[in-house]
């Protein structure tokens, strides 16, 4: 018989029989659980309610660290029993059951639990526990995170959420809040989330105990930054990352591939990685052999050393988590019972990636026949893990299960992790050869798996505007999880299949339209990269020169390069400081209610208010629009530098207001927060291509402002041993002063260069801005520039 309990929802037979103090804690024991409160970490609390008997596992998202623990006080009063930090306390009530977190200067409220649940059930061959929490909110305030779902939704208050893996669908159960606080569900099945007139919920299948942590910060970047010390930093991406990825589904041949990126450099178009997708090995009883096929990919290691030394191009090269039946990695996995026997697509088996044999064996065979030949970066796909008809959650739920047991238990227990393991065997393997940069991109995630170099895409998207629109709620909210780098298949994968209406591919000026909307938005997104099936995605597959879709496209790459020096000290600041290079307004404009549920625009970088364009004005499947129109609403926050600056024009607007914006084809519109700083790069075709003795410095005056420019050798983990330099900028806006200061870090690339300062004012009584300019040498050394008043 199950036997349930339901706990702070019906509080007979409960009594209290003893509570103690506990490292960093308290614990609290009734007749049927044990309730532990303790503080890991500074701002964070760690709750878990263990039924009596039970013995939970230990968590698989939260490194063990050497960090000093945070000084805490234990109070206790007749009712109550609390644990205090500087920052946050957590109270529980003896009359209630339940924790309620205030902050520990001002005793403001900022979260309360509301009822828990335990229902005991067999699940995969085993008794376990089906647990609930439910806590009570602010009526004002608004959630954000969960990972990446294909909704639509942007905030989840009063929203429902299935936290399950699959193809278009990630998971990363962090919840942040505006209050602001985060709290991270440290379970790994089936779970669910809701919040309705009854409170928000977590829901999980599978458990042996309730297990949370609340992150507690100043403001919303700062409970981010609380999710990364508690589950792992970020590391750099190489620079050229940052650059151009050409993809397609897929490249035949190297000679195809090389074909390519020769066309990208005789066109002069900025290019600094290509991709070879899938069937590189050969035909599919030797798919993902882990080595490359002799007929159509000879010789890789003297290709991939031309793309490196005759083309300043990066390979990236797709890996799978399953093998043909005739690979040599097949027959190793399969002496060690490591495949899954439940079928995919593809006919390959999957292996269990939870066996620490298998990873052994999976990148042996990977180092041997890929690792070696030079690749520089790696395309996990697949690692939901797919299997035959899991496009859907419900799909990808029943067949994952249906695989049954992994080395370290049955996958309903383990629904969800499949490529937090996967990434972490890549990137510590990796880290082990050499001092390169790990570049991994793979299409799920989870608590945890930023710190192991990766990237992620929102999967088999078909092409169409609705689905456009749903991926940018769909990014911002896995980004505000605090996964940091996101990306899409610009333009969808699917484009005259899986019930597109772009039947007619490159043929129909409305998918060209779509397209370079699509790849507008890309410019502005963490990784920028070009991939999809069906369709070619050069750019010259758009037209040639002189047609608006080819120019278009050319000038958004530009923009790219432009920015490479602002998006590349961005991505420190993401290392460094745990900030978002991409994240909903709401983060940075908390306290304006108009931004709470808006995902039409976003903040890329400390400076940038992205508004792409997700409708068609130019065409539609039928043809040409006779009269577009080009106007877009554009909602700007108010803030205290008060203006805008228009990034294409010299216009200015103010804050707290919707203009109606031009936007012709080749335009995306794009906001500067006045109080900003943006360095400004020239062309180049490839990062590193020339050094910069003179660097362009964009000051968008009407507030103070700062900007650390970050530099380093773009391609090792050097900086994580100070070798790298950081130049920090100081805008006085009251007295038109620039300060530069003292160059951080060892690295020294410019013993001295120059920086065009140029001086962006609103001119009193009018819509328009004036620019002033002044060169300076600067030579590492503090300087103080004044500008014209």
């Amino acid at each position: 018989m199950n036997k349930a309990l339901f706990l702070a929802i019906c509080f007979l037979h409960i009594t209290i029989s003893h509570s103690e103090n506990i490292d960093k804690g308290f614990s609290v024991t009734d007749d049927s659980l044990q309730i532990s409160v303790s503080s890991p970490r500074d701002k964070i609390i760690h709750v878990q309610v263990v039924p009596l008997g039970s013995q939970p596992s230990k968590s698989l998202i939260i490194p063990e660290t050497s960090d000093p623990v945070p000084d805490c006080q234990i109070q206790k009063g007749d009712n109550y029993i609390s644990l205090r930090t500087a920052y946050v306390t957590a109270t529980y009530s003896y009359t209630d059951k339940n924790i309620r977190f205030t902050d520990s200067k001002s005793g403001e409220q900022l979260l309360q639990e509301q009822a828990r649940s335990f229902e005991q059930k067999k699940v995969a061959g085993e008794t376990v526990w089906q647990i609930k929490q439910i806590f009570k909110l602010h009526p004002d305030e608004a959630l954000y995170g969960l990972g990446q779902y294909q909704e639509g939704i942007m905030n989840y208050r009063g929203q429902k959420a299935k936290l399950v893996q699959a193809n278009m669908e990630i998971v990363n159960p962090f919840l942040l809040s505006t209050q602001p606080y985060g709290i991270l569900w440290d379970n790994y099945s089936k779970t669910l989330f809701e919040d309705n007139e009854k409170g928000a919920s977590f829901w999980s299948e599978v458990a042996d105990a309730i297990d949370y942590y609340f992150v507690y910060g100043t403001d919303m970047k700062d409970v981010v930054a609380g999710y990364h010390r508690l589950t792992g930093k970020v590391p750099m991406f190489p620079k050229s990352a940052f650059g151009y990825w050409q993809s397609k589904e897929r490249y035949k041949s190297f000679d195809e591939l090389i074909d390519v990126v020769k066309e990208y450099r005789k066109r002069h178009i900025p290019l600094d990685n290509i991709v070879q997708d899938w069937e590189y090995w050969g035909d599919r009883d030797h798919w993902n052999s882990l080595r490359f096929d002799t007929i159509n990919f000879n010789h890789p290691t003297d290709v991939i050393r031309q793309l490196h030394d005759r083309y300043n191009v990066s390979l990236m090269l797709s890996v799978w988590p399953g093998f043909g039946k005739k690979t040599d990695v097949y027959k190793d996995m399969e002496k060690i019972g490591a495949l899954f026997d439940e079928p995919t697509w593809a006919d390959y088996k999957v292996m269990d990636i939870y066996n620490p044999q298998a990873q052994k064996i999976f990148w042996e065979h990977l180092y041997k026949g890929l690792y070696r030949t030079g690749v520089d970066a790696w395309w996990m796909d697949a690692t939901e893990p797919s299997f035959r008809e899991g496009f859907t959650q419900d799909k990808q739920e029943e067949k994952t299960k249906s695989a049954g047991q992994t080395y370290i238990g049955s996958f309903d227990r383990y629904l969800n992790v499949y490529s937090l393991f996967l990434s972490k065997a890549m990137y510590e393997n990796i880290r082990k050869q050499d001092n390169k940069r790990v570049t991994i991109l793979t299409r799920s995630a989870f608590a945890g798996q930023q710190q192991y170099g990766t990237a992620v895409w929102s999967g088999d998207i078909t092409a169409s505007w609705d689905v456009f629109r749903k991926q940018l709620p769909a990014g911002l909210n896995l980004c505000m999880s605090g996964i940091p780098y996101w990306t899409t298949d610009i333009g969808g994968f699917f484009v005259t299949t899986r019930g597109s209406q772009y039947t007619k591919g490159l043929a129909d000026p409305s998918y060209k339209e779509l397209y370079l909307r699509w790849f507008q938005q890309g410019v502005f997104s963490p990784i920028f990269r070009a991939h999809g099936s069906n369709v070619p995605r050069e750019v010259w597959q758009f037209g040639e020169p002189g047609d608006p879709f080819y120019d278009g496209l050319l000038k958004m790459i530009d923009l790219r390069y432009s920015l490479l020096s602002y998006i590349y000290s961005s991505a420190w600041q993401v290392t460094s400081n745990s900030r978002l290079m991409m994240r909903g307004l709401v983060m940075d404009f908390p306290d304006d209610r108009n931004v709470h549920n808006r995902a039409d625009a976003y903040m890329f970088g400390p400076s940038l208010l992205v508004k792409p364009i997700t409708k068609p004005m130019y065409y539609t499947t039928k043809g040409a629009i006779g009269t577009p129109d080009t106007k877009e609403s554009v909602y700007l926050p108010k803030h205290t530098g008060k203006y805008w600056f228009d990034f294409n024009s010299r216009q200015i607007y103010t804050g707290g207001k919707t203009i109606s914006y031009p936007t012709p084809l080749d335009v995306i519109p794009v906001f500067v927060k006045a109080g900003s700083i943006i360095p400004i790069n020239k062309i180049v075709q490839y990062v590193g291509e020339q050094k910069e003795e003179e660097l362009e410095l964009r000051i968008y005056a009407g507030a103070d402002a700062d900007f650390e420019l970050y530099e380093d050798d773009n391609k090792t983990y050097a900086y994580e041993n100070g070798v790298y330099s950081l130049v920090r900028f100081h805008w006085d806006d009251q007295n038109k002063q620039l300060s530069i200061y003292d160059k951080e870090g060892t690295f020294v690339d410019y013993p001295q260069r120059s920086f065009r300062i140029k001086l962006y004012i609103a001119e009193e009584n009018s819509s328009n801005y004036s620019v002033q300019e002044k060169l300076i040498r600067y030579e590492n050394k503090h300087i103080t520039v004044g500008m014209i008043k």
